[in-house]
């Protein structure tokens, strides 16, 4: 399955499924790809987490049911997934920006939420180097925390510089790293936490954890740090235009939503995505970074 399919089968799972599904993980299952990069894709591609899709998809056809029928609203709530009318009416009135009962009586129109329905052209970006190679295991030395895919873009980047400026003496490293890391247990031990949306009373796991660190050759382990394995694996290394945070953010993008729609080679596998900060340009002038993706060749080639 090509990633053009496997975004529409999520599509087509999706709506077969909207009053049952249970997040993006059931969703990723489903189409037998990562959870992590289908929920990027699916952003990317649509504007949209699958957890706000999933709910606004709801929201909608909650709404329909009070205008077609003859129900009360403490039933509908109950069969869209909210434990009570007044969770429901507050995730209903930040949506359609009216209460349920103003939807019921049509004094308010309801905001439509139809099932997206995509088409996909792929235009090729002008210089874009993706190097494919296999790589030995190593570590890094570092410190983590949990983001939501909602504000991940936002709040990673301050994580990261944070974490270089207080360390960068202590450490002394040149190149930083983050990874980016699907299920949220793997290293932190800690009692975890639902996130709630926007729109209240319906929670989705939606979170991920990221890793920013250097090198670690072994040693002491600071206090507050934490060891994480980066495993043997063949990697697809995309080459950013310098060592911002748009440049790496605009490449993601690129990889998202046109290379692995291009790609005819390789597959995503779910284990670590790396990036590398402040790497040296060839000639000396200038940093760049760099995104690491573990692949495997298509079975076809």
């Amino acid at each position: 399955m090509n990633w053009a399919e496997v975004i529409n089968e999520t599509l087509r799972y999706l709506e077969e499924n909207i009053m049952t599904v249970q997040g993006p993980k059931e969703v990723a299952m489903s189409v037998h790809v990562s959870s992590s990069y289908l929920q990027n894709s699916f952003q990317m591609i649509t504007g949209y987490t699958i957890g706000e899709y999933i709910r606004s998809r709801r929201l909608y056809l909650a709404a329909m049911d009070l205008i077609e029928k003859d129900e009360k609203i403490i039933d509908v709530a109950e069969r869209y997934g909210y434990e009570t009318p007044e969770s429901f009416s507050k995730a209903f009135s930040r949506f359609h920006d009216a209460t349920p009962n103003e939807i019921k009586k049509k004094n308010k129109p309801a905001k439509a939420f139809l099932p997206l329905k995509l088409t996909f052209s792929v235009k090729g970006a002008d210089t874009v180097d993706v190097i494919i190679e296999k790589m030995p295991k190593f570590y890094i030395l570092g410190e983590a925390d949990e983001f939501n895919v909602d504000t991940c873009f936002d709040k990673i980047p301050g994580f990261v510089y944070d974490f270089i400026n207080k360390h960068y003496s202590e450490l002394g490293a040149d190149i930083f790293y983050g990874v980016s890391v699907g299920e949220c247990d793997v290293i932190l031990n800690a009692e975890r936490k639902p996130w709630v949306s926007e729109f209240e009373g319906i929670s989705f796991d939606e979170r991920f954890l990221f890793l920013t660190g250097v090198d670690y050759d072994g040693g002491k382990i600071p206090e507050g740090m934490t060891v994480i394995e980066i495993p043997e694996t063949l990697w697809a290394k995309f080459r950013c235009r310098d060592n911002s945070a748009e440049a790496s953010q605009e490449m993601r993008r690129y990889i998202f939503r046109e290379w692995l729609f291009e790609t005819d080679e390789y597959d995503l596998i779910d284990e670590y995505n790396v990036e590398r900060y402040g790497v040296p340009n060839e000639d000396g002038n200038g940093l760049h970074n760099e995104i690491w993706l573990p692949v495997r060749r298509k079975k076809n080639n």
